[in-house]
């Protein structure tokens, strides 16, 4: 068999030993041998030997991050990158928050390939701004299944910023009006910050004052203007600044901290960076005075113009006893918060009752002012017939446009209140004319009488068939509670009373108890009606306080469990009216007007 020889770059590396086993190559006796070709063998290993090493340098994979700057003044930006080999998504930035302000971010990739291997390589870069001095540690990043090494930024202070005036590239403006008010007086200031040149990012510092309540107004403008022979665009901020104290009030001046974008800038275009610039306003102080000692006791109402009305009501409206009137008072005030102003209030009027309701409040903004706006309804219930005198509302305030005090007042307004609609209520006032007086009916037996004319005056040919259907009703339930009286057979619209209050429906109770009085006889139309009639004063406290639900400000409450109480034994009715003007225990069949 012949020797297989294996040869590799013209030298052999291995021989047969003619007895099927393979024998070590002797090396040395062939470089001695052959001296030309031992330098080719040396420079060929040393070849491998480096391709193999590149190889791997290539194949390893690496993860970093680092700044492009190691240090930066608070309120520059600065850029960090993150590099990896591996194939991986985005890290998570999120963790920077805390020391830093997020910017753009960008992402590109590349691929190499050394000696037929490839490899790509992912960079991240992201824009910061520090929020803080000192130095700043931006700690391990996980980036696939590798992460980068914790990278610290030196972050030193804030340099001194000047201000710009009018011609320069940018400024900033803050006027004040008035410069001189008082406590608790709106002060209106207009921020303006002006800028000829094209910026990337950047903000003006938003208002605070010390011992002051500052209220951002509506939203920021942008116009053009046009000043020192410059054209500018402006970005303008209203505020609202009540003093709550007297004194110096001093405004800070604010500051604008940006990047502006310049034809010689290198780095202009990435992340939309651009040159730091920076600028800054000049303070201002107003003076605050104290309450004038001419303004009175009552509310403080500093207001560049206050306005009271009363709507609803008037000299042209007809009223009844006991029917409800409606005034609504408003009040608007320019310059005043709708929290500054007081509850409105009705005076006393002689010969109703008032009924408040729950006030609706706003604010609202009006070219630069605050306008505080509260409204309240009132429910006015007449007592009697005869003129209703509403007297005026009035409320004091300090006008700040003449700097003297004075006072919003409502008109007067008279009604003339009639009795109440003689259709709606049978014989309202003859038992008072007459003088008569009969004795009240039992539950009972009002109930059996008027079923008894009702089915008379429907069905005068079924009068026997009624009859004997009571009779023997009657009797079957006289069997199955013999010891039962007679005051539980309660009537209808009694036991819908009591079910409206069981409901706790208020409306449906106040109905059913009016219903209820007229089917015994009483004349109630309305609720102050039945009171006047009531000889109890529990039962009176209650339609009192049936009406104070149904017109107060407490509209829609529940109704008390036991509100029906005071009526369990029927109504307790004044001697005077206890009948009707002929005598009869029963109600009329019609109305005789």
């Amino acid at each position: 068999m012949r020797p297989a020889t294996v040869r590799s770059h013209g030298f052999q590396v291995a021989r047969h030993n003619g007895r099927g086993r393979r024998t070590p190559c002797d090396l040395t006796a062939f470089h001695r041998n052959h001296p030309a070709e031992n330098s080719m063998i040396r420079r060929l290993l040393l070849l491998l030997v480096l391709c193999g090493f590149a190889g791997l340098a290539g194949a390893a994979e690496q993860t970093r991050a680092w700044f492009d700057r190691d240090s930066v003044q608070l309120g520059e930006t600065v850029t960090l990158n993150v590099e990896t080999t591996e194939s991986a998504s985005e890290p998570d930035f999120s963790v920077l928050e805390a020391d830093f302000e997020l910017l753009g971010r960008s992402s590109s990739s590349s691929v190499s390939i050394v000696n037929g291997s490839a490899s790509s390589t992912m960079l991240w870069a992201v824009g910061l701004k520090p929020r803080r001095e000192g130095k700043l540690t931006v700690p391990a990043l996980p980036v696939g299944k590798s992460a980068t090494a914790p990278v610290v930024l030196t972050v030193g202070a804030a340099p001194d910023i000047a201000a710009a005036n009018p011609g320069d590239d940018f400024f900033i403006e803050v006027t004040a009006d008035p410069l001189t008010a008082y406590v608790q007086q709106q002060i209106r200031v207009t921020v303006k910050f002006f800028y000829a040149v094209n910026l990337t990012d950047g903000a003006v510092e938003e208002l605070s004052a010390p011992n002051a309540v500052v209220q951002k107004l509506g939203q920021d403008r942008s116009y053009d203007v046009e000043r020192s022979n410059r054209r500018y665009r402006v970005l303008e901020r209203r505020y609202a600044v009540t003093a709550q104290k007297s004194g110096p009030l001093d405004l800070p001046a604010l500051n604008f901290r940006g990047r502006a974008l310049s034809g010689d800038d290198a780095n202009a275009m990435f992340l939309g960076r651009g040159r730091a610039v920076t600028t800054r306003s000049e303070a201002l102080s107003v003076a605050i005075n104290p309450r004038p000692a001419g303004s009175g006791g009552g509310a403080w109402l500093p207001a560049q113009s206050l306005q009271l009305q009363a709507e609803g009501a008037d000299g042209a409206t007809q009223g009844r006893v006991g029917e409800p009137l409606t005034i609504t008072l408003t009040v608007v005030a320019q310059g005043l918060g709708f929290e500054q102003l007081p509850e409105l209030e009705l005076p006393p009027i002689d010969g109703a009752d008032i009924y408040p309701d729950k006030s609706v409040t706003r604010s609202r903004e009006n070219s630069g002012w605050i306008v505080g706006e509260r409204s309240r309804k009132f429910a006015i219930v007449p007592k009697r017939a005869g003129t209703l005198r509403i007297p005026p509302a009035s409320l004091d305030w300090w006008d700040t446009a003449a700097d003297s005090a004075a006072k919003a007042q409502t008109r007067e307004i008279t009604i003339e209140v009639a009795e109440a609609a003689p259709g709606a209520t049978p014989a309202a006032t003859a038992p008072a004319a007459s003088g008569t007086s009969g004795t009240a009916a039992l539950p009972g037996e009002a109930e059996l009488l008027i079923a008894f004319w009702r089915f008379v005056a429907l069905v005068a040919l079924g009068l026997w068939l009624l009859t004997l259907a009571i009779w023997f009703v009657s009797r079957r339930r006289g069997r199955a509670s013999p010891a039962a009286p007679a005051a539980v057979v309660f009537s209808p619209t009694r036991r819908s009373f009591e079910q409206a209050v069981e409901a706790g429906d208020v409306a449906a109770a106040a109905q059913r108890l009016l219903a209820w009085a007229r089917s015994e006889g009483l004349r109630a139309q309305h609720l102050g009606e039945l009171a006047a009639q009531l000889d109890s004063a529990a039962q009176r406290d209650a339609v009192a306080h049936l009406q104070a639900v149904l017109y107060g400000g407490n509209a829609g409450a529940a109704m008390p469990r036991d509100f029906a109480t005071p009526f369990a034994a029927g109504f307790a009715r004044a001697p005077r009216i206890a009948a009707n003007e002929d005598g009869s225990v029963l109600p009329p069949l019609w109305n005789r007007s």
